[in-house]
């Protein structure tokens, strides 16, 4: 019986660090593209300066590179809004993750609570149960009388 509880939670356990690592890798294979991307631009930056400095049809070679560059900034800012996507995604997983688990807090705090309330007031319950006040008869009893009811008494 033990065995068929643990085994969700294995699985939950394990089905949540498997998506928590795919997340990782797109999130690294993001920023890798991103990278990528920046040497790309530098190597194309390069080439254009070269042509430019080596070819006769310059205008040529100057629309050549807005289009390229207009269309590497797009990607750029299209690579950089998927980026943010995944982050901005990731982070509210990851505060609905936390509600969820203060929620769970607060429960077992209040849950603690009640059962402290409950063992105070219980524990109080069978101590007053318990306790057996004395009860004195409201009678004084004469040092003569003691020998008169308690003849063995009279040696001491």
């Amino acid at each position: 019986m033990g065995k068929i509880a643990t085994q969700p939670l294995s699985r939950e356990a394990s089905n949540y660090d498997e998506v928590f690592m795919q997340q990782s890798l797109l999130f690294d294979d993001s920023l890798k593209d991103l990278k990528n991307l920046r040497t790309q631009l530098y190597s194309a930056a390069e080439y254009f300066e070269l042509s430019y400095a080596n070819d006769d049809q310059k205008q040529i070679v100057i629309e050549t590179l807005k289009d390229y560059a207009i269309k590497a900034l797009i990607n750029s800012v299209d690579h950089l809004g998927s980026v943010t996507y995944k982050v901005n995604d990731l982070l509210d997983e990851k505060i609905v993750e936390v509600s969820e688990t203060q929620l769970r807090l607060s429960c077992i705090q209040q849950r603690i609570s009640t059962c402290h309330a409950f063992m105070d007031h219980e524990g109080r319950t069978q101590q007053s149960l318990v306790i057996d006040a004395p009860k004195y008869h409201k009678r004084y009893i004469l040092p003569g009388k003691i020998i008169k009811h308690y003849p063995h008494l009279s040696k001491f």
